[in-house]
C-alpha cells in the first residue's frame, strides 16, 4: 500500500507509523466501482436490487432511499 502512494509511513522510530493518504470516500467510489463492474457486470440497478432483498434493510432506511430517488428525479 506504501509502493501505491494510498498510505505514508513514517520511519523516524522504531516502530513505523503509517498514515492513509487516500481520503475514505473516495476509496469506497473506486471499490464499489470496480465491485459493480466484476461482479454485477456494471449494473447498479442490480447491486441496489440485491441490497435491498437481504431483508435487513430498515423501513428508515427505505424512507431515505426513496428521498434520495425522488431528489435524483426532480433534477
Amino acid at each position: 500500500m506504501h509502493d501505491k502512494g494510498m498510505v505514508s509511513r513514517d520511519t523516524s522510530s522504531k516502530t513505523h507509523l503509517y498514515k492513509a493518504e487516500i481520503e475514505k470516500e473516495s476509496t469506497q467510489e473506486q471499490f464499489l466501482d470496480k465491485m459493480i463492474d466484476s461482479v454485477y457486470n456494471g449494473s447498479t440497478a442490480r447491486l441496489v436490487m440485491q441490497a435491498l432483498g437481504n431483508e435487513r434493510t430498515s423501513q428508515k432506511e427505505l424512507d431515505e432511499i426513496k428521498a434520495f430517488l425522488k431528489n435524483l428525479e426532480n433534477k
